[in-house]
């Protein structure tokens, strides 16, 4: 067992060096970066062949000791709110990646607006090399972007994404076709992120160009961060119908980059049983020593009702409540604090 076990760590702080190797190192990728419209136009080969090789790769390397290529992650969020972390677990505030937005940034080959999308993206740490789904749709239930609004609706991570060795952004975009056989590839990658040097927080973009399109990634490295989940419950009143919402949260470190925790568009904001408010994402990651802040805003067509926020300082456990009052109601606010591991033990 202890065997296992070791082979298993040395997997995870070896492996992860030798795919960089293999899948090429993204400071020279930046630093080889061509924004010629000619080369995008067919997409980067590079990264379309290290897409078709991802899955045998990942199996050669990974599935001994970290289950199956399909995996989702297991590690929850809310690790060590409530439970005092071993002294073998290495938990720690950490440097993580924060994922504001995903867009498709420009189109090719024929493709035109609006866009019926589904399919999945997903990003891999070395926690535990599975997939910490952000998005993901069936065919059946495809997301409709347009070139006004070209963002896909994010519903990840489940937990914090740790950059102790780089991660791996894995793309399967298809644009919906009259019949399954019309469907098109829109976007397949497999790429790394890498980011060792940053000794503070930092807001950047990344482009990903495929054959028919360009995927922008807006990002954030969270330095000495600590994850952080949002969960929020109705106390007084209700939301009423044909009142539109966003929420949000943002860390001052960032600037005014922000994690939309849900937009509900022109549908009505789902409430549970319990009263608790269904978002879309919950996670984020915070600086220990900055601020987190929750923004909700709430409007009818040509009329903002209401835009409220409330600032929370992090913690290593434990977790920090207020309330957001809203006017027609008041909601309970509760922020799970958990320092994070690089080890999925």
């Amino acid at each position: 067992m202890v065997d296992v076990e070791s082979n298993r760590l040395a997997a995870a702080g070896r492996l992860p060096a030798e795919a960089t190797a293999s899948w090429g190192n993204s400071e020279e990728e930046d630093a080889a970066e061509d924004d010629s419209e000619s080369e995008e136009e067919e997409g980067d080969p590079c990264y379309a062949a290290q897409a078709s090789c991802f899955r045998d790769t990942w199996n050669a390397r990974y599935s001994r000791y970290f289950g199956h290529f399909d995996d989702t992650t297991k590690i929850p969020n809310k690790r060590f709110t409530y439970k005092k972390p071993g002294p073998d677990q290495f938990a720690s505030t950490r440097t993580t990646l924060q994922i504001f937005s995903v867009k498709v940034a420009r189109i090719r080959g024929g493709l035109q607006w609006p866009l019926h999308v589904f399919g999945r993206v997903a990003v891999r740490d070395t926690v535990d090399h599975n997939r910490n789904m952000i998005f993901y749709r069936p065919r059946e239930s495809c997301q409709i972007l347009t070139q006004e609004v070209p963002y896909l609706k994010l519903t990840g991570p489940t937990r914090a994404v740790v950059l102790a060795d780089p991660a791996t952004f894995e793309v399967d975009l298809k644009v919906k076709g009259i019949t399954q056989s019309e469907d098109e590839c829109l976007s397949f990658l497999a790429v790394n992120y890498i980011d060792f040097t940053s000794v503070q927080s930092r807001l950047l973009k990344r482009d990903y160009p495929s054959k028919l399109s360009t995927l922008e990634f807006e990002l954030g490295s969270i330095v000495h961060s600590v994850e952080a989940t949002i969960d929020m419950r109705i106390r007084r009143g209700s939301w009423p119908d044909g009142v539109r919402a966003q929420f949000a949260a943002r860390t001052a470190s960032i600037g005014k980059a922000k994690v939309m925790l849900l937009d509900s568009g022109d549908d009505k904001v789902h409430v549970a049983g319990d009263r608790s408010i269904k978002l879309s994402r919950s996670v984020v990651s915070v600086e220990i020593i900055g601020e987190l802040e929750v923004c909700v805003k709430a409007w009818r067509p040509g009329e903002i009702v209401t835009d409220k926020k409330k600032v929370f300082k992090p913690k290593k456990e434990s977790a920090s409540h207020d309330v957001i009052d809203v006017g027609f109601c008041a909601m309970d606010v509760t922020i799970s604090w958990s320092v994070i591991s690089i080890l999925s033990i």
